[in-house]
């Protein structure tokens, strides 16, 4: 009789903690990620919950000037939380807790609206852009070829000028066209470390491999549209000798680029679902 009994509280202590959720503190910092500074007063919540910094009964406001928040007593799962400010770009990460580890320290990430898709480096007064002046040299290829440029590109010296009256006995001429030569490479250490704003949002991930660049026959790259007709040689990637370098994600079309390169001249392509989103040419040290 005592057996049974003894089986029965305990079974009905069993019953009583599986209708306890464990509860834990959800709490941590909204920086921006290009100068690594606290955002101030963001806005900070968990999709789908009571848990928001808007909320009116919500402790910790003051805190919100350092960009921190907390959320206290939150059962464990899995959540979306976000941090969003005026003229700032959604920043958001997923998180999970458990039952052994019921508290979380989160970091989020969010920047101006103003920052315009491109490469950038950080630094304390906010991102500084590389400008891609490749851009103009470089053609359109498949996988087969991955990416090229054109080692000159023709440049009409009269084109965008308003013709005058007396330019009339110029038109019966032929217009000068000037060859102007591929950039040289930008000239970068080894330690690569670059942010990525993307110019539309996409659910796919971002892939970053650097190539050396190599001269070749732009008869071998039939894949590259874009060389001119007399064109014999250009700039093309080593295949066979890709790098893959890391990218994390770290706002809303925002990702941060890291890895070493190898030395010599590289060309990084920047990729989503297999197409090219861009290419950089690089000079490593």
């Amino acid at each position: 009789m005592k057996k049974q009994l003894f089986i029965g509280a305990a079974a009905l202590v069993a019953l009583a903690m599986t209708g306890c959720q464990k509860t834990g503190t959800i709490e941590g910092v909204v920086l921006d990620p290009f100068t690594g500074k606290a955002i101030e007063m963001p806005t900070v919540w968990m999709d789908s919950t009571i848990f928001g910094t808007q909320n009116p009964k919500y402790p910790y406001k003051a805190d919100l000037q350092q960009g921190k928040f907390k959320f206290e007593k939150v059962p464990v799962g899995e959540y979306l939380i976000k941090a969003r400010r005026s003229k700032y770009i959604l920043g958001q990460q997923k998180i999970a807790t458990d039952e052994k580890n019921p508290n979380l320290s989160v970091t989020l990430y969010e920047y101006s609206d103003q920052v315009a898709p491109g490469m950038y480096t950080g630094s304390e007064e906010g991102p500084k852009k590389i400008q891609n002046e490749w851009v103009v040299w470089s053609t359109t290829c498949t996988d087969a070829s991955i990416a090229g440029y054109r080692l000159v590109f023709p440049q009409d010296p009269e084109a965008g000028k308003v013709p005058k009256k007396d330019d009339k006995k110029k038109k019966k001429e032929k217009s000068k066209i000037k060859l102007v030569p591929l950039p040289a490479p930008r000239v970068v250490e080894g330690a690569l470390d670059v942010f990525y704003v993307n110019a539309s949002s996409v659910t796919s991930p971002l892939v970053a491999t650097t190539y050396p660049a190599v001269e070749g026959k732009v008869a071998d790259h039939s894949d590259c549209q874009g060389f001119g007709a007399d064109e014999k040689t250009g700039l093309f990637v080593d295949k066979a000798k890709g790098t893959n370098l890391n990218v994390q994600y770290k706002a809303e079309n925002l990702f941060q680029i890291t890895g070493n390169l190898p030395k010599g001249k590289q060309i990084i392509q920047l990729s989503q679902d297999g197409k090219t989103l861009q290419t950089y040419y690089f000079q490593v040290k």
